[in-house]
């Protein structure tokens, strides 16, 4: 892995974010409190970006690549896009990191570092409360959006087999 410093100032960082359409809301001052607590970091293929169970106070956005979050045996998600969110339960909650998350190809990520959420400047660190949880809040309603969808599919599944069973097991053709 690979990594800069923090970003504070850095008109590079502002106009790679700024190609990121989630980013597009926000305003300069917005995105300069950002890179204020910002690294990028960069993972080849395999490399662990996040470890389960440890507990840090980093939240991401992939910039570019892909990444694999794992929770167990079984993949959660696949992340593609440009400023996809991962790892901010973590942040959210201060528990232990409950998935791990791979690099599946050449990754770069915006790193954010919240552990010190109290800037110097209070206008900064409201602006960066401000934007962190507000990115936070849009990645976990688009989430829950695409749970339900899945629970009311496994719901309907779960029906039709059931009205299967029983019927077979009316009709005598199955015994139990």
């Amino acid at each position: 892995m690979r990594e800069t410093q923090y970003l504070k100032d850095n008109k590079k960082a502002l106009d790679l974010l700024r190609r990121i359409a989630r980013f597009e809301a926000f305003s300069d001052k917005e995105l300069d409190s950002f890179l204020a607590l910002g690294k990028l970091k960069e993972y080849e293929a395999g490399e662990t970006i996040i470890k389960k169970d440890e507990t840090d106070h980093w939240v991401y956005f992939l910039v570019s690549g892909e990444i694999k979050i794992v929770k167990g045996e079984n993949t959660f998600a696949i992340l593609r896009r440009g400023g996809d969110l991962f790892g901010e339960m973590g942040v959210i909650d201060g528990a232990p990191r409950s998935a791990s998350v791979w690099a599946l190809t050449k990754t770069m990520v915006l790193g954010l570092d919240c552990s010190n959420l109290t800037l110097e400047r209070k206008e900064l660190a409201s602006v960066f409360q401000y934007t962190v949880f507000r990115l936070c809040a849009e990645s976990l309603a688009e989430r829950l959006r695409v749970t339900n969808e899945e629970v009311l599919r496994l719901q309907t599944e779960l029906k039709e087999k059931d009205a299967l069973l029983a019927k077979l097991t009316k009709d005598g053709t199955m015994w139990l």
